[in-house]
């Protein structure tokens, strides 16, 4: 455990007191720019192929990157939003340790970061979001096939969710505020698209489901995996029989008549 990071390690964050690390605590971790590498990554995803199965690399490839930013971003984001403390995420700075898999296990940071008063979301998320994950999922995308959309919404829907979380907390509503404001914007200030914007929608669905992803992880391409619980095809699956359903019951309520 970081020790600058003690007081967020409790509840659901606790099972992510050691996925980031400080130099010295990983004697297998390598640069995080040398994963980019097509070659690097390329041997990544076939031993995660070799561990699950099935050939489809864009399947491959969102498991790969769901495993990486829920080993990243929940102590990025939830140190960042609780204790206005930035932890270093630049891709240079940075080394990754990946598990007999081929899945991302563990990071280590060069220090553990600086505290400031900014609280501009934008600002404080930038470096994460385009400094780190947009060459990331630029490369994952170059040796899969999978398209980056689904890349960002694995990443985005774990943001909303921690947001969720901590919203629940009642604890830090400024922060969640925060948050929710950069998730809202479609657009980036100056202009550029939002790849963090509004990755769920909430209604009613099936099993009583009201969280829905808007983009599909496409994890069902794997062998003996089905859709997720929020996945949109169960949703649309669900809307489409309502659908079938429909004529049938409103000419029984005017028969009735």
């Amino acid at each position: 455990m970081i020790p600058a990071l003690a007081p967020i390690f409790h509840g659901p964050l606790e099972p992510y007191a050691d996925t980031l690390v400080l130099p010295g605590d990983k004697s297998d971790a390598f640069p995080l720019s040398e994963l980019l590498d097509p070659a690097r990554l390329d041997a990544a995803l076939d031993l995660v192929a070799a561990h699950f199965g099935g050939e489809d690399r864009r399947a491959l490839a969102s498991l790969f990157s769901i495993h990486y930013v829920h080993i990243l971003m929940p102590v990025v984001v939830v140190a960042n939003l609780m204790l206005g403390r930035h932890l270093p995420v630049a891709l240079d700075d940075l080394a990754i340790v990946l598990d007999e898999d081929g899945l991302p296990d563990h990071f280590v940071l060069p220090h553990d970061g600086h505290v400031d008063g900014e609280a501009d979301p934008f600002v404080r998320f930038k470096p994460l979001i385009f400094d780190h994950l947009e060459p990331v999922f630029a490369a994952l995308s170059a040796r899969s096939g999978l398209s980056t959309k689904v890349l960002w919404t694995n990443a985005a829907n774990l943001f909303e969710a921690i947001l969720r979380e901590l919203e629940g907390t009642g604890q830090v509503p400024a922060a969640v505020a925060a948050g929710d404001l950069l998730a809202a914007a479609p657009r980036w200030p100056g202009g550029a698209r939002n790849p963090f914007h509004a990755p769920v929608r909430y209604e009613p669905g099936p099993g009583g489901e009201g969280r829905w992803r808007r983009v599909c992880c496409v994890r069902y391409l794997l062998p003996k995996r089905g859709y997720c619980s929020n996945c949109p095809h169960v949703l649309a699956g669900k809307k489409r029989d309502d659908a079938k359903v429909a004529p049938g019951a409103i000419s029984a309520r005017l028969g009735s008549r």
